[in-house]
């Protein structure tokens, strides 16, 4: 039987020791009091969740030696509802960040984000913010499309802000990159998503709204809904819930 979660216990899960040392320090930042249960990989994670282990908040690393893949990051986040999964990784690659977004987790914190700005975005979670550097997306699409640079989207603020799922510059712009998953048969002939809709896409099968939408990817309220518009068109649907079952039947979901 699952025992009661008393006060914040907070899960670190990496197979470095030096790392998970470094995380103890910036969650005794944020989580006051606090217990910190480490699992230096996926085995001794499954271990403490079959002993009915529960957890307020848990910061996974994805590339643990034992571990296997999205379909298996998004059973472990399954396993640890209702706590917060966030991934703490080396990783800056933009299939692994919507990899962790299909997963279902709250946030994808590169290990190179500086010691403050990880205090923030976790503070963030923690009151039910939601975290994901897309400007990582947008670097990998400037690559994609050579020199031409991406397109700001025009965000109210500076710099640095946390709030509404922006920390300094983890927004992209409206630039669209190269052209992403392709249906013949339905809607119009052989259409074709691109990054930025599927990135709205994947958000919006998560139940978020518009401004939600908007908010994470740095967007303002038309762009979203005129994304929105386009996709339908494309998709050959006439609501969010076709939509989405679309686009999941195309994702092979």
């Amino acid at each position: 039987m699952s025992e009661p979660v008393s006060a914040y216990r907070v899960l670190i899960v990496d197979d470095h020791s030096v790392v998970r040392a470094g995380l103890r320090h910036l969650l005794a930042e944020v989580f006051d009091p606090v217990e910190i249960v480490e699992a230096n990989g996926l085995a001794a994670l499954e271990a403490l969740l079959d002993e009915g282990m529960r957890f307020s908040f848990a910061v996974v690393d994805l590339y643990l030696p034992d571990f296997l893949g999205q379909d298996r990051l998004d059973r472990i986040r399954r396993r640890l509802e209702p706590a917060p999964v966030v991934a703490f990784t080396m990783s800056e690659s933009k299939s692994d960040l919507r990899a962790a977004l299909a997963a279902g987790l709250r946030g994808y914190i590169p290990k190179s984000t500086h010691d403050e700005v990880i205090i923030g975005i976790l503070r963030m979670i923690q009151v039910g913010g939601t975290y994901f550097p897309y400007e990582l997306l947008a670097r990998d699409a400037e690559a994609e499309r050579g020199s031409a640079p991406a397109v700001a989207a025009p965000v109210a603020g500076d710099g640095g802000q946390i709030g509404t799922g922006q920390i300094g510059t983890g927004q992209i712009g409206t630039g669209q990159i190269g052209t992403g998953l392709a249906e013949t048969g339905e809607g119009e002939s052989g259409a074709a998503l691109t990054e930025r809709q599927m990135e709205i896409m994947d958000l919006l099968a998560r139940g978020h709204s518009n401004q939600q939408i908007g908010d994470l990817l740095g967007l303002n309220l038309n762009t979203v809904k005129g994304h929105l518009s386009r996709i339908f068109r494309q998709l050959g649907v006439e609501s969010r819930t076709q939509a989405i079952l679309k686009y999941q039947r195309m994702r092979g979901g």
